[in-house]
């Protein structure tokens, strides 16, 4: 996209086009720091959502653990390794996609029907029912999570591509239009000092062919 001086020729027709284009990059770049101003808002404010509901997840899971490790203590690791090999492994999480600001975003859900059911055996410590329990429950907010994670990793990756476009602009392209566009005018300056030479020593033949 970029102009190479050296290859265009000195006309007026492209000087005019070369003026019209360098005036639709201008837009264009304009256009795209615009876009690149959006996406760093959305990305502060889905950060600081992120950040917030990262610490309410990580504060559940805590609470999970906690009950899980008294229950673990309880029953013994031997009876709990038994309990989780009995689960089948069904669960299946649907993948869908939204778009934020032009940004493809990924979605996931949990189906519910897929969700592998308790199987715990009657007597079993109640802080392991309630720590399997609570994760079951707890899923869709670590979906969430992730899905948090994955929209600041596609902002991020679309903001740096928005950037570097803008630097295309800034640093190769708008300065290879200022460069033909400056070379052009002064190639038609040359031409015209020398057409206004020419013409006056013409002028000044007919002259002294009237005076003779």
């Amino acid at each position: 996209m970029a102009v190479d001086p050296r290859k265009v020729l000195p006309t007026k027709i492209n000087l005019i086009r070369l003026r019209r284009e360098y005036a639709m990059m201008t837009r264009i770049r304009k256009v795209i720091e615009e876009k690149r101003e959006v996406i760093l808002h959305y990305l502060i404010s889905i950060a600081s959502e992120y950040s917030r509901y990262r610490e309410e997840v990580l504060r559940e899971l805590e609470k999970i653990y906690n009950s899980y490790y008294v229950g673990a203590a309880a029953e013994g690791l031997e009876r709990v390794r038994v309990y989780s090999e009995s689960v089948e492994e069904s669960l299946r999480v649907d993948v869908g996609t939204r778009v934020l600001f032009a940004v493809k975003i990924p979605t996931f859900t949990v189906r519910s029907d897929t969700v592998p059911p308790l199987n715990l055996p009657p007597g079993v410590d109640p802080k392991l029912y309630e720590s399997f329990s609570e994760l079951r429950r707890l899923l869709p907010k670590i979906l969430k999570l992730a899905e948090y994670e994955e929209t600041i990793n596609r902002l991020l990756e679309e903001l740096r591509e928005t950037q570097r476009l803008i630097n295309a602009l800034d640093y190769v392209i708008l300065p290879s239009y200022r460069d033909a566009i400056k070379y052009i005018k002064l190639v038609l300056e040359d031409r015209q000092r020398e057409e206004f030479v020419r013409l006056k020593l013409i002028k000044r033949k007919l002259e002294k062919r009237s005076a003779g």
